[in-house]
């Protein structure tokens, strides 16, 4: 139950016809696959915010991992599309990553750039770093944080962790 999908329909003239049905890699009970997504161009965003595996990193290709000891930590899915067919590009996971960060409640897509919601991150930090230093102080629960990811030829990297100035527990920022 509540493993999530995401149905893709493209318009043909006057008519809409199912391209794609996607699930996850790692499908599991729970995960909301698809509870957000954002498409540009041939490039496609998918958030899990239930995902529960305690990865903390980036996985190129498809291979999201099955280790559900974190769970609601949440995970991000990156499809591109060739022809008519969608291909999972990346598996993404936070780097500082915990249960119930909600990582992919509200994703955003453009160019080469992929923004990330977590609205249930718990760091007290009140500032923006740059790169992939996000916070591990788990002292503002459900403070929410937003991560950057900037694809460099096929790959993508963390560019940011942001935090509100004035971050304060249950703010669920993303």
């Amino acid at each position: 139950n509540y493993a999530g999908a995401v149905y893709v329909y493209k318009r043909t003239g006057s008519t809409w016809i199912e391209e794609a049905y996607i699930n996850a890699s790692n499908a599991d009970a729970n995960d909301y696959f698809g509870d957000s997504v954002s498409i540009f161009g041939n490039t496609m965003a998918v958030g899990a915010d239930g995902e529960s595996s305690n990865q903390t990193s980036i996985t190129n290709g498809s291979a999201g991992s099955a280790d559900n000891s974190a769970t609601n930590a949440g995970a991000v899915y990156i499809y591109k599309r060739t022809g008519s067919t969608w291909v999972e590009e990346a598996y993404i996971k936070a780097s500082n990553s915990d249960p119930n960060d909600y990582f992919g409640v509200s994703v955003s897509i453009t160019g080469d750039t992929l923004v990330v919601g977590a609205n249930g991150e718990g760091s007290n930090q009140t500032s923006i770093t740059n790169g992939s230093a996000g916070s591990t102080d788990n002292s503002a629960s459900d403070a929410g944080a937003v991560y950057v990811y900037k694809r460099t030829y096929t790959h993508l990297v963390v560019a940011a962790y942001i935090k509100a100035i004035n971050s304060g527990a249950d703010d669920c920022f993303d």
